[in-house]
């Protein structure tokens, strides 16, 4: 008996079903038993958006983005055996790269986006944690002036919603398009993308209000 319950399939736990983060801790066993193909894999899935997250982070700066995000992911393969799956590995890897932006802060002077983004990252993380109804003005992503803070309030979302509102706002994809490259059902890519506008609503809108304005 002991012994059947030892082989229980991967993704339950004595009869209960994992949550679905349990993919993320798969890929952290396979990294740590030396699967190459899964360290590349899980390379090329968190690289965009990590890079996105840095970016802003550190005034635009481009050669100081890519050696953060390279050195987060030397610190992340190093410390990977830590990682438990409370969070999933894009929430887990934008930890230690806030850490490395701090880090990054303390030896230059910091330019003001990177000040507020860095001052506002606990209430970013607030506000993904309980999304509200609050509409997001369509026009928004198309000024100007904004462009810049669009593209911090952006780099602070979690992928899906990313994706979701570059696919509808910049790529001009229907919603049953978007949910085609999506592999869902039109409804669910609906939804995602109402949350992902209250977000992105959210956000900016905290971003603008601390950086004084959208000027």
């Amino acid at each position: 008996m002991e012994a059947a319950k030892d082989r229980a399939p991967a993704g339950h736990q004595d009869g209960v079903q994992l949550p679905s983060r349990a993919p993320d801790l798969l890929t952290r066993d396979a990294i740590l038993a030396g699967d190459r193909d899964a360290a590349e894999g899980f390379f090329r899935h968190h690289l965009g958006a990590l890079y996105e997250f840095v970016h802003y982070r550190v005034g635009g700066n481009r050669a100081v983005a890519e050696d953060l995000v390279q050195d987060t992911f030397l610190t992340a393969l190093d410390r990977l055996s830590a990682f438990d799956g409370r969070s999933n590995l894009h929430t887990w890897l934008c930890g230690i790269a806030r850490n490395k932006i701090r880090a990054h802060r303390r030896r230059l002077r910091p330019v003001a986006l990177e000040d507020v983004l860095a001052e506002a990252d606990p209430e970013i993380e607030a506000i993904l944690a309980a999304i509200d109804q609050e509409p997001l003005p369509d026009a928004v992503l198309e000024r100007e002036e904004t462009k810049e803070l669009v593209g911090a309030t952006l780099s602070s979302l979690p992928p899906e919603y990313r994706e979701a509102l570059v696919a509808k706002y910049v790529e001009e994809l229907s919603t049953a398009e978007i949910a085609a490259r999506a592999g869902k059902h039109e409804k669910a890519a609906d939804s995602t993308l109402h949350r992902a506008r209250t977000a992105f609503a959210r956000v900016f809108t905290l971003l603008a209000k601390k950086r004084g304005g959208l000027a």
